[in-house]
């Protein structure tokens, strides 16, 4: 037994040495769902809440023998060649075209927007009262009321597993592996001539052109009074919040094309940030065509610059929509023309 021991610690000691390689990979699994409300105060922008669990794994390949490499240097290797000198020259031609273009910037103020904002000096906070005006068609398919149900938070979950696959290699036994040394004697050298054109380009006459860039001005109006217990607020019946267009059928609604130089201002007001306040904000300021809101808590107002170069808004099609398979209803973008034009235009086929 002693014997057989000894042999076998012997029988070990012709391993050169054994090493071990490791590489690391992850792979990433995933899911979410959509949970739902009931009651309360509807969720226009609907949260999502993400979780991320982490696994690691140890994977260990069988172990590979390979032999060991030692290098024997042979005899060099002398070759001959004859080298190239390369020289390069160049040529200038002038070509004159008849009219180059020069452009110019110009910014033009297509509207400005003006907001209210009451300071009430007795230290009254007031109730609001609201009151609708006018009438209102709804479009075709229009939803009207807040559901029953309603998506409330987006629910993810994510897990990654870390992988680490170990590559055990142990040596035995030798291999050799012949280097020959090699070098290059040039003979000679010859010359080539590579030569290369340009053309310089000349204009004749010069004209000068504008580009206009249009935008939104904005002001606030501050009153300053003793305010009542009780404020009334007079909006437009197109401005209730079931009358903002915010869903047409099961789904909620996507923005679609615009009208060439549409310009937009963003108002992120908290006050404002109701579809409804903003779409009367649109009602009260001459020129806004029409009023988007929804994602991201924003209030837009969108204008249509006069085409002909006049300055001021025109009131003319500003914008289309369209209703998205994945987007709730309400839970998308809140849309409403002001006194201009905007459009339906179906299912974006998504």
């Amino acid at each position: 037994m002693l014997l057989r021991i000894f042999a076998s610690i012997l029988l070990s000691g012709t391993l050169v040495r054994a090493t071990t390689g490791f590489s690391i990979s992850f792979k990433t699994e995933g899911g979410c769902s959509t949970a739902s409300g009931t009651g309360g105060s509807f969720v226009v922008s609907v949260p999502t809440i993400t979780t991320t669990s982490t696994i690691s794994t140890a994977i260990t390949e069988k172990e590979v023998t390979v032999p060991a490499t030692s290098t024997v240097t042979a005899d060099p290797v002398t070759t001959t060649a004859v080298s190239t000198q390369t020289i390069w020259s160049f040529t200038t031609s002038t070509v004159t075209v008849p009219t180059t273009t020069s452009w110019k910037g110009a910014e033009s103020i297509v509207a400005t927007v003006t907001w209210p904002s009451t300071v009430c000096t007795n230290d009254v906070t007031p109730s609001t009262v609201t009151e609708y005006t006018g009438s209102y068609t709804p479009i075709s398919g229009q939803v009207t009321t807040i559901p029953a149900s309603y998506p409330s938070e987006v629910l993810c979950a994510t897990s990654v597993t870390w992988l680490t696959y170990y590559f055990p290699t142990a040596t035995s036994g030798s291999t050799t592996v012949t280097s020959t040394p090699t070098s290059t004697v040039y003979t000679s050298t010859t010359t080539k001539t590579i030569i290369n054109s340009y053309a310089e380009t000349t204009f004749a006459t010069t004209v000068s052109s504008v580009t206009t860039s249009y935008r939104i001005a904005s002001s606030i109006a501050t009153t300053s009074t003793a305010c009542q217990v009780t404020a009334t607020t007079t909006l437009a019946a197109k401005c209730a919040p079931t009358n903002v267009i915010a869903g047409v059928g099961d789904h909620g609604l996507v923005s679609g094309k615009y009208a060439g130089n549409t310009t937009v201002i963003y108002l992120r007001d908290e006050k404002y940030i109701d579809p409804s306040l903003c779409c009367q904000l649109c009602q009260d300021n001459e020129g806004c065509a029409g009023m988007m809101a929804g994602i991201g808590g924003y209030c837009g107002l969108l204008y249509v610059p006069n085409p002909n170069g006049t300055p001021g808004p025109v009131c003319d099609f500003v914008f289309t929509y369209q209703t998205q398979s994945n987007v709730f209803p309400l839970q998308g973008l809140w849309v409403q023309s002001g006194c201009g034009e905007i459009d339906y235009t179906g299912s974006d086929g998504v």
